[in-house]
């Protein structure tokens, strides 16, 4: 018995996934698990740190490499190289491996010299982005913590490009549970490195999770027939194209990444306190964004990129549209679940005793201004995925770059001329996603010819109203328990508290889609069907139904 479990589960994990919600329900469940140890996390550098001057120097000092790994990865790796890659596999395997392997020694080479250039001006940078609010000490620390972190990212490029080209083949169980070790190894250095190293035990676990993150990955390269050789061969086909898209998509990276920056100067503007409540805010509204919105769009790629190659238009629009209503149908009352439930949200994740009431009702304010825009967010992922899959790496810059200065603008004019708090930061972010995903679905419309308006908005209606009404079912028990039944100043009874609350508005959400008729329930009731745990196996759930099987 225990040896057949054993077997299935090896089988499992170095299976493939041919649909994209089954590739989607893996990779969300990983996601999840992951956003929870992240959140994890943060909570145990809550108990260690609190609001203190080490956490903001902590986080400070994690930007810049950050920016470096941004540029690399998602600059090439995570969108670029993927369409293309997969569609080489298809043409030429050699051409591909050549490409794949050009690219990945370019991407390193680039790495380690912005990396070199780092390490050495550490103590300008971290001077530079605390606008000369840190002290000279502080700015040492900065950079001591910013040259540990900026070699874990070295690791972690390597093993972001693994994880692409196991995608790229459709396993996506490994590479999904990447994550989840490196916040295990983040985890690690929190708990037994900082007794000892203070604010380095984290940088330190950064390090060890990196290294994680790339083991727990490499059982499946020989599944793959990995052909990786040590060349710099940029003459193919594939790798001009790559180059030819580069651009557009590293732009990209930097406006997403500059804008991170300039927010996190802003809120050491406003104080050092407020780079920690920031966040913290921002990673409980990402939680919701990642466990759906980038597990459904990174699902979706290697599809979308097959029917864009194929020129079939028709079955592109399907897919698009099956995973953007499997995603609303998840993400928009989760955004109200957030919404409503944000106090005690922010107290049981970040309620430690060196995190005070202040700053826990400064972190749910923000949280609630975030969460108004959790589905544009989601959204813009998938709609992104989709200009990549039809290789126009340039109109999402260009909506990107208008967001991202008018977000700027928005926040500039908040802290500096009204002298708001924190929270109005989450104000511009939030108008910013809107914007972005509305110019990009009007564009993303005309370039397909047309999405059915009856298609698109139907579904997108039902969902939205199946969930206004279940926030009221969340606030109303949540009103009447708080002020009758639990005494909410202890953490057991607000944890309980939360738990009914979600289940009852959850189930009334339920309920209502069943009645409106929503599709999407009934695709996700297939795959609870179809998912076979006794052989731990994930079959293709959408064929039988009246959309596309993907």
């Amino acid at each position: 018995m225990v040896g057949q479990a054993l077997e299935n589960g090896k089988k499992f994990l170095m299976s493939t996934q041919k649909s994209i919600l089954s590739a989607a329900f893996i990779i969300s469940i990983t996601y999840g698990l992951s956003a929870i140890l992240s959140l994890f996390r943060s909570r145990l550098l809550a108990s260690h740190f609190g609001i203190s001057d080490d956490l903001t120097i902590f986080y400070t000092a994690d930007k810049i490499p950050s920016l470096i790994y941004s540029l690399i990865v998602l600059g090439t790796i995570s969108t670029v190289f993927i369409p293309v890659f997969t569609e080489l596999l298809v043409k030429d395997k050699e051409d591909a491996w050549r490409t794949a392997s050009s690219i990945v020694n370019l991407a390193l080479v680039v790495f380690f010299l912005l990396g070199s250039i780092v390490a050495i001006f550490a103590p300008e940078i971290i001077q530079l982005l605390s606008v000369g609010r840190f002290t000279t000490s502080q700015n040492q620390l900065g950079a001591g913590l910013m040259r540990v972190m900026i070699s874990a990212q070295f690791i972690l490029v390597i093993s972001s490009f693994v994880t692409s080209l196991l995608q790229s083949f459709k396993h996506f169980v490994l590479p999904a549970l990447a994550p989840i070790f490196y916040n295990v190894g983040m985890i690690l250095g929190i708990v037994l490195l900082t007794p000892f190293y203070g604010i380095y035990g984290p940088a330190y676990g950064v390090f060890i999770g990196a290294l994680l993150h790339l083991l727990i990955q490499l059982p499946l390269l020989p599944k793959i027939k990995l052909k990786y050789a040590f060349i710099f061969d940029f003459k193919e086909k594939g790798a001009k194209e790559i180059f030819s898209l580069i651009p557009s998509r590293l732009l990209g990276s930097v406006l997403i990444q500059f804008s991170g920056i300039l927010t996190n100067t802003l809120a050491i503007l406003i104080s050092n306190s407020a780079v920690v409540v920031y966040k913290f805010a921002d990673q409980l509204q990402s939680f919701p964004v990642n466990l759906f919105g980038a597990s459904m769009a990174l699902a979706a790629l290697p599809t979308l990129s097959t029917e864009a190659a194929s020129k079939n238009k028709q079955e592109f629009k399907k897919t698009f549209l099956t995973s953007f209503h499997q995603m609303m149908y998840l993400v928009i009352p989760a955004s109200v679940i957030l919404l409503v439930l944000r106090v005690p949200v922010v107290r049981i994740v970040f309620g430690a005793r060196e995190f005070p009431w202040d700053a826990t009702l400064e972190t749910a304010a923000t949280l609630g201004l975030f969460s108004i825009s959790i589905f544009a967010q989601s959204a813009v992922f998938l709609v992104t995925r989709a200009f990549y899959a039809l290789k126009d790496m340039s109109t999402p810059v260009k909506v990107n770059a208008l967001t991202v200065f008018l977000s700027f603008t928005l926040s500039l004019f908040f802290v500096k001329s009204m002298g708001l708090g924190v929270w109005s930061l989450a104000i511009s972010y939030t108008v910013g996603s809107l914007l972005d995903l509305l110019l990009l679905m009007h564009i993303l419309d005309k370039k397909v010819e047309h999405f059915a308006r009856k298609d698109l908005f139907v579904p997108l209606a039902k969902i939205s109203l199946a969930t206004l009404l279940m926030g009221v079912f969340l606030y109303l028990p949540m009103k009447a328990l708080d002020a009758f039944v639990f005494d909410t100043t202890r953490t057991l009874p607000l944890v309980a508290l939360t738990l009914i609350v979600t289940l009852v508005g959850g189930s009334v959400y339920l309920l209502l889609t069943k009645l409106l008729k929503v599709e999407e329930i009934q695709l996700f009731y297939k795959l609870l069907a179809k998912f076979e745990i006794k052989r731990l196996k994930i079959d293709p759930i959408l064929s039988g139904t009246q959309r596309n099987p993907l």
